[in-house]
């Protein structure tokens, strides 16, 4: 599944990654030579949405079906540390890519910078593909699906200058293999029908905050901008957002809570609807991560429960997802 809106080249800050080190925006400690992160989650997905691609025909444009799954999950990434544990280089799948439903490939390279934080670039090279609609609103007939990728790359400054302020900036572009969106109605124009068009330009930028509260409290806060410069102009928005997380560390468990928010604003009419589209996006993150277990030395017992929910004045456009997992991670 693939969904509309999709901060695509900004992976969620809500990980298993804020549970084990108190958040990205801390120094990380690096160890020279190659190291690896490799898990293993199984867990349960629920969610509505209009571009779910179980339920191949609709009659209508209400809202869309529920459907869930079960999922197995094997992600791992591995890095190489210089000696002066200054530079890194990684490749690999990122946990915190299931809060939205899908995985990404990610090559990067690390920089510490003496007491005046962490440069990180990375790229995504669009190895991995999900499914779509080739025409979400053909109804009363079998739709066909269409792969989609996304390509993009990606820069943050952590710890700004020593700071407790990080900034991300990202860019990349998302690709349907056959974008087919509004050709199955007759009575719009074509230049109705190409402002239907998803393909599209996505840029992100990020300004986030750290602070610790206690020894083993810290709180996160985040606000966000997103562009989706879609060729189709009713398909185009900007997406204004906010994050608040906590993090809490009690012994040898890490939990992290994260609430986020979205308001998404269309550029033009869908002409389908005859209405520009808004939408508020909500967001609630549970991450937890117990280390040792049973005193396996570095393994790691991880979970993770996310709730979204995206409230439209359009009803078709309605979506809401819930996602369980628990696993395993190992370290070394």
């Amino acid at each position: 599944m693939i969904h509309r809106y999709i901060n695509a080249l900004c992976f969620p800050i809500l990980a298993f990654g804020i549970a084990s080190n108190a958040q990205a925006n801390q120094p990380q400690r690096w160890s020279a030579g190659f190291n690896a992160d490799i898990s293993l989650l199984a867990g349960y997905s629920e969610s509505r949405s209009p571009f779910n691609t179980d339920d191949s025909t609709i009659s209508d444009y209400g809202k869309a079906d529920k459907e869930s799954n079960f999922l197995v999950a094997p992600l791992g990434t591995i890095s190489y540390t210089n000696q002066a544990l200054d530079k890194q280089v990684y490749f690999g799948t990122s946990r915190s890519d299931l809060a939205f439903g899908r995985f990404h490939v990610e090559l990067g390279y690390k920089h510490k910078l003496d007491n005046k934080g962490v440069l990180v670039f990375s790229y995504v090279p669009g190895l991995l593909t999900s499914e779509t609609w080739q025409d979400p609103y053909l109804r009363n007939q079998s739709r066909a699906k269409t792969d989609s990728k996304i390509k993009g790359v990606r820069f943050q400054y952590n710890q700004i200058l020593g700071s407790n302020f990080s900034l991300e900036l990202s860019g990349g572009n998302q690709d349907l293999d056959e974008e087919t969106s509004g050709s199955s109605q007759t009575t719009l124009s074509d230049a109705q029908k190409q402002s239907l068009d998803r393909q599209s330009d996505i840029y992100y930028a990020q300004l986030s905050h750290f602070m610790p509260i206690r020894r083993t409290q810290f709180l996160r806060s985040a606000i966000s901008y997103t562009r989706n410069d879609a060729q189709g102009n009713a398909m185009a928005s900007d997406s204004y957002g906010a994050e608040l997380g906590v993090v809490q560390r009690v012994n040898k468990a890490s939990f992290a809570l994260t609430l986020s928010y979205n308001y998404i604003d269309f550029d033009e009419q869908n002409p389908i609807f005859e209405r520009t589209q808004q939408d508020d996006k909500w967001g609630l993150f549970l991450a937890s991560q117990y280390d040792a277990p049973m005193g396996w030395k570095n393994w790691n017992l991880v979970s993770l429960i996310g709730y979204n929910q995206s409230n439209s004045n359009i009803a078709f456009y309605d979506e809401e997802s819930l996602l369980f997992t628990v696993g395993m991670n190992y370290r070394f």
